[in-house]
């Protein structure tokens, strides 16, 4: 079963058949069916389809953050009546204006007492 072939009393004929020049004229001819490139422009296909995106993202970020700087001036009176006006709880507007004055004797607090002191004297 395991039998040795001897390579060398085997036939040696080539099957195959190439034209002459074959090879020489292979480089040309893939070369004329190669699509030649077109000249560049300043602003190829790729360059469009990623700057538009781009530009269309950065409008609508600068957008939104103009929007958002925007100052309405409004006060808390002003707020309370808008607040009454769509007929909120008393509870909310109670905690509304509870915040508040947190927020006032906070700030009154940070601006009496200096803290660094109090902490030492501690």
């Amino acid at each position: 079963m395991n039998k040795k072939i001897d390579i060398g009393k085997l036939e040696k004929r080539n099957p195959y058949i190439v034209p002459e020049d074959y090879f020489l004229a292979l480089t040309p001819n893939i070369m004329d069916k190669v699509d030649t490139p077109e000249k560049r422009h300043i602003f190829s296909t790729f360059q469009l389809q990623t700057l538009a995106p781009t530009f269309a993202i950065l409008l609508i970020v600068f957008s939104a953050v103009w929007y958002n700087n925007q100052n309405p001036n409004i006060t808390d009176d002003d707020l309370v009546e808008l607040l009454t006006f769509y007929d909120l709880e008393d509870e909310l507007l109670l905690e509304f204006v509870e915040l508040k004055q947190e927020e006032i004797i906070d700030d009154d607090l940070l601006n009496e007492f200096n803290y660094n002191e109090l902490i030492y004297e501690l």
